[in-house]
């Protein structure tokens, strides 16, 4: 999997995690979880079965966060891994390319990094790798 891949993989798992908590916090409230005194409450017959449902939604809801928690602590661990390989190869224009547009990193930082570069070389260098990646695209498609 490539890098660019992984980013995109990891922005999607942070939707799912969103909306996996969003939803347990819906179902939280709508189960109605807090402490209550059962002696004093009143039992219907089929209201029990409804919470049941609630709370086994609520389980499994629970299960999937854990599960995309766990997967977006592994992608990103290897998408560091695999931006490590970039930062230590010799492809400068790469390099920035993936502070710049993956790690979303200000200008000042990438400059600090690689020893004043200006903010219009940036660009430029953001630029020529841009049409590089389309035009491997379009001989790709053909």
């Amino acid at each position: 999997m490539e890098l660019f891949e992984l980013i995109e993989e990891i922005e999607n798992t942070k939707s799912d995690i969103q909306y996996f908590s969003d939803e347990k916090e819906r179902l939280e409230i709508r189960a109605g979880l807090k402490a209550t005194d059962y002696s004093k409450e009143r039992t219907t017959g089929g209201s029990s079965n409804s919470r049941e449902e609630v709370l086994l939604k609520l389980s499994q809801m629970s299960m999937n966060l854990d599960d995309a928690t766990k997967k977006l602590d592994n992608l990103s661990k290897l998408a560091d891994r695999k931006y490590n390989v970039f930062r230590n190869s010799n492809d400068y224009e790469k390099q920035i390319y993936i502070e710049k547009k993956l790690k979303k990193w200000s200008n000042a930082k990438i400059s600090a990094k690689h020893n004043g570069i200006s903010k219009s070389s940036i660009y430029r260098i953001i630029e020529k790798f841009e049409k590089k990646l389309n035009i491997g695209k379009k001989w790709e498609s053909r």
